[in-house]
């Protein structure tokens, strides 16, 4: 018995954690992912963490096993036509670049229809539309922007991040089912379309509960308090009803 993404040809231009946890997901369900390295280097996470002299690390092979590996050049002219083709072969293009990167590649999601109208992009970022879009995002700041920070840690200590990797690991799991559905429409369409999840959103979804549990146990005059300054467990869950609320907001609009 076959798997149930056989046939579904992955273009991935993801690095490091969010972008290959995605990828690498889709390839566990069957597709054939060619990941997309940078000429003459490779994957930076390849020499990261490096536990044996001269071998990919296994911060590399632990989220890219599974797949095939390209290297190529999309500034020279011969990469482009190369990329021109791949994207015409595949089914969907995943990236994680920083915001704008694809577009001054010369690769816009326009540019992308043209040459393959069927075509699926798949983009992970650290926020959504707003005004923090084009802010680059790393895991620590995901877990602050996404609240999950204010709910770790001890009344008088700072917030803490967790040690699960739910800003990268966590938004690449959540991308996997909206290519899986776009996927799925498609066969009823027979176009493409885009893709976004952004770690913040990622990170506010694993989290909601445990923010509803601050919510629910902080009496709303601790958030009113201006005769003394609030403790950190009131602070906190201040800052939790205000992510619930810019969350809920988000989704209505």
């Amino acid at each position: 018995m076959g798997k149930a993404l056989d046939g579904v040809k992955i273009l991935d231009f993801t690095h490091v954690q969010s972008g290959p946890t995605c990828t690498q997901l889709l390839a566990w369900f069957g597709a054939d992912v060619i990941k997309v390295e940078k000429a003459g280097e490779g994957d930076a996470t390849r020499g990261q963490l490096r536990d044996i002299p001269d071998v990919d690390s296994l911060y590399f092979t632990m989220l890219n096993h599974n797949k095939r590996s390209i290297t190529l050049d999309t500034k020279s002219p011969k990469g482009k036509e190369v990329l021109i083709e791949l994207i015409k072969q595949c089914d969907v293009l995943v990236e994680n670049f920083a915001p704008g990167a694809l577009d001054r590649m010369g690769f816009s999601w326009e540019k992308i229809q043209q040459i393959n109208p069927r075509m699926i992009v798949a983009s992970v970022k650290g926020f959504g539309p707003g005004p923090y879009e084009d802010c680059k995002v790393y895991e620590n700041v995901a877990q602050c922007a996404g609240g999950a920070a204010s709910t770790t840690g001890f009344d008088d200590g700072p917030p803490l991040v967790t040690g699960a990797q739910i800003g990268d690991s966590g938004t690449g799991l959540h991308t996997a089912p909206g290519i899986v559905a776009a996927l799925y429409q498609r066969n009823t369409t027979g176009k493409g379309q885009r893709v976004l999840a952004a770690m913040q959103d990622a990170v506010l979804n694993l989290c909601r509960v445990k923010l509803r549990d601050q919510q629910r146990l902080t009496a709303p005059a601790s958030c009113r308090s201006t005769r003394s300054s609030p403790t950190r467990s009131s602070a906190t869950r201040c800052r939790a009803r205000a992510t619930l609320r810019a969350a809920a907001s988000r989704a209505g609009s």
